[in-house]
């Protein structure tokens, strides 16, 4: 009996030290992601197109990580040239993926960075103008580079991909891009490029 307890005592200490690991990493990663949060609060962007300016403001508090490498990229010229591959009416415009600045349309929508972005799924809901980023189809992989601004209100993509700002300029840019006429990938037929993001406080 006394060397079952000892057992049972040796898992439970197992059990709160693991917790206590649990916890500590945990509280890691929100100061981590907190000062992240700071250090883009009140940092907006002008996605400027070749058919006008789309200009956005972020959520660093819900989405700290997501909003923190769309501007450190946007800062480094990652997406100027890209284009967005992806249009579609009542949905979104899709952009992003540094692939797209070649010409090849057919690798447009699979390139991106190595290094993935955990999940910061949210409560905001994906409703016209909100900028959301894009993944793959299995959720246990972060993001990468590219994003989509929605079109139109899609209440099955909320609390499924990463919300991390909003435009709140140029919707009528967004309405022009969605509009493009686009082949049966929807790939709009003419370009629809981003010229360069433009980051201010």
């Amino acid at each position: 009996m006394r060397n079952d307890l000892t057992v049972t005592q040796r898992k439970l200490a197992d059990a709160e030290k693991q917790v206590g690991n649990e916890r500590a990493r945990a509280q890691v990663a929100n100061d981590r992601f907190g000062f992240l949060a700071q250090k883009v609060k009140g940092v907006k962007a002008r996605i400027r197109t070749n058919h006008g300016d789309i200009e956005v403001e972020f959520y660093p508090e819900k989405a700290p990580l997501h909003s923190f490498s769309f501007i450190t990229r946007a800062e480094s010229g990652y997406y100027d040239g890209t284009q967005f591959h992806r249009v579609i009416p009542g949905f979104m415009i899709q952009g992003g993926d540094p692939l797209s600045k070649d010409d090849n349309p057919a690798n447009d929508g699979s390139g991106g960075p190595i290094v993935s972005i955990p999940h910061e799924f949210n409560d905001i809901k994906h409703t016209p103008g909100i900028l959301s980023m894009a993944r793959t189809g299995d959720t246990r992989y972060g993001a990468g580079s590219q994003f989509f601004i929605m079109h139109k209100r899609y209440p099955s993509l909320d609390g499924q991909y990463t919300v991390f700002g909003k435009a709140t300029k140029g919707i009528d840019v967004v309405e022009t891009i969605v509009n493009l006429p686009r082949d049966r990938n929807d790939r709009p037929q003419t370009p629809a490029k981003i010229l360069s993001i433009e980051v201010y406080r």
